[in-house]
């Protein structure tokens, strides 16, 4: 056991290097975030008018709540992404299935190595050019100990995720639309664009029942401190829930793609 998580480790940094290595795409990326999220800054400022509060968020809540899902779309928070299926596609796969280890523990690690840096670097920048410009709120000790264990969570939730959308690459010729439609129930479900307190009872409730919002949304409102104190233990069990699951489920179509591979290989 101790030899396996070592080998984990170890991919999981020689990731965090080489994703080090891409400094130019990092800061392309931390700019788009930034330049949307100053978007809806002017636009939340227009809707909002002379004050108030809309669905339970004042206007400085609802302009700190886009800074920080502009930021967690590091952690795969705003798409789906296709590195796995691309490997399917190419037929690199097989190597990778093939070796050693688990298949799921190997690109759970690479990924949460790439993921480090880019909380390290585009996030954690894209907040502070917020803080800087708009003076977005800074939360508290607790609120970012709090936040730092659902977003652990949260990126556990993504991986498995984004793991079940790529293993439809076994399935179908081209699983394209299949990753499209995810990143577009994904960037809507999860709370990225809206706070889901904002959708239509209808949409919200739709929300609440889906896993979505387990890696958006709620570390979102326990950063800015509107999950806490008694709800934040129900928070966290939720997304637990949804880490869990999704991995379970993740695990069970991964035997089935292997079994497949088998058939079709021989």
């Amino acid at each position: 056991m101790g030899l396996f998580m070592r080998l984990y480790f170890e991919i999981a940094r020689r990731s965090f290097h080489r994703a080090a290595t891409y400094r130019g795409a990092y800061l392309a990326g931390l700019l788009t975030n930034a330049f949307f999220a100053a978007l809806m800054t002017f636009v939340y400022r227009a809707i909002f008018g002379a004050g108030g509060t809309v669905a339970g968020f004042t206007v400085e809540e609802a302009i700190s709540y886009t800074w920080i899902t502009q930021s967690l779309i590091s952690i795969g928070g705003g798409w789906v992404s296709s590195e796995i299926m691309q490997t399917i596609r190419s037929g690199e796969v097989i190597t990778d299935l093939t070796r050693p280890w688990s298949f799921y523990g190997y690109w759970l690690s690479r990924t949460f190595g790439e993921r480090a840096y880019n909380l390290m670097m585009r996030a954690s920048l894209t907040y502070v050019l917020g803080v800087l410009l708009f003076g977005v709120r800074i939360p508290t000790p607790g609120e970012t100990m709090a936040f730092a264990v659902a977003l652990l969570i949260a990126m556990f939730v993504s991986f498995a995720l984004n793991f079940i959308v790529n293993l439809s690459g076994f399935w179908l010729l081209d699983a394209t639309g299949v990753l499209m439609i995810a990143s577009m129930a994904l960037m809507f479900f999860s709370g990225f664009l809206l706070p889901i307190a904002f959708f239509p009872p209808f949409l919200a409730g739709i929300a609440r029942l889906l896993p979505f919002q387990a890696i958006t949304s709620l570390p979102a409102q326990v950063f800015l401190g509107k999950i806490s104190g008694a709800e934040l233990g129900p928070t966290l069990l939720l997304q637990l829930f949804w880490a869990v699951a999704l991995t379970v489920l993740a695990l069970g179509l991964l035997r089935l793609a292997m079994r497949k591979v088998i058939i079709h290989g021989g």
